[in-house]
């Protein structure tokens, strides 16, 4: 036979007595072994692991309610975000038409009273368009332009021919041009030292073969002995 001591302080005990004996207990050991093996203590027992059920039933209705609050705002905002891209596409087709329609036989001929502007109007009407002034500098580095939409810019440069380069920190537009010489270049230097590379190009193509070489993008392979492009 087991023995389990319990020690209780004197208002305890006689609290424990009072409820003994209300119960019709005459013994103090069979009132609480009646406690200790009643099927209501094992309920009690089991009380915590209900609370947790349906914390957990109460945590997961919660999140699905939030979520389906959440949906309707994220497909606004992905709408939202294909709306710019096509008011942003038709900018660039408008400025496209404008910079390429022709001038009509009224705007060609100056009146009288226009002939002091004729000039200055002449100027705005021979305004160069981006990829004419690409062609005419062969490379355009984004951290030396000052654009309030590199974005719209060089993707305007791309859907009309340009090669664009994406590094690390800024992308560079090529006309095709200058990137065909680049790359024919590039085939005929044999030397795999960076320097004497630079010392056969001209100085544009010399800076974008430097800015190309520490990003990574032109390594010299050894096998075919030329610089080759990452791009």
């Amino acid at each position: 036979m087991r023995i389990i001591y319990i020690k209780l302080t004197d208002e305890e005990y006689k609290e424990l007595e009072e409820k003994a004996r209300k119960e019709g207990y005459v013994l103090m050991t069979d009132y609480i072994k009646a406690i200790l093996f009643s099927p209501h203590s094992s309920e009690a027992y089991s009380l915590p692991q209900n609370v947790n059920d349906l914390v957990s039933q109460i945590t997961s209705r919660l999140e699905r309610k939030v979520q389906d609050l959440i949906n309707p705002f994220t497909s606004q905002f992905e709408d939202l975000k294909k709306r710019i891209a096509e008011i942003v596409e038709r900018i660039d087709e408008l400025e496209s038409k404008i910079e390429s329609k022709p001038a009509t036989k009224e705007e060609r001929l100056p009146q009288p009273s226009q002939r002091k502007s004729f000039e200055s109007t002449k100027k705005e009407g021979e305004r160069k368009t981006a990829i004419d002034i690409l062609n005419e500098q062969g490379v355009v580095f984004e951290s030396e332009l000052k654009l309030k939409n590199a974005d719209a810019y060089f993707s305007k440069l791309e859907r009309e021919g340009a090669r664009i380069i994406y590094t690390e920190k800024e992308r560079i537009a090529l006309s095709q041009e200058f990137f065909n010489k680049f790359i024919d270049k590039l085939k005929e230097i044999k030397s795999p030292d960076p320097a004497e590379a630079e010392s056969k190009l001209d100085p544009k193509e010399a800076k974008l073969f430097k800015r190309l070489v520490s990003e990574g993008l032109i390594i010299f392979d050894g096998e075919t002995k030329t610089w080759k492009p990452l791009f």
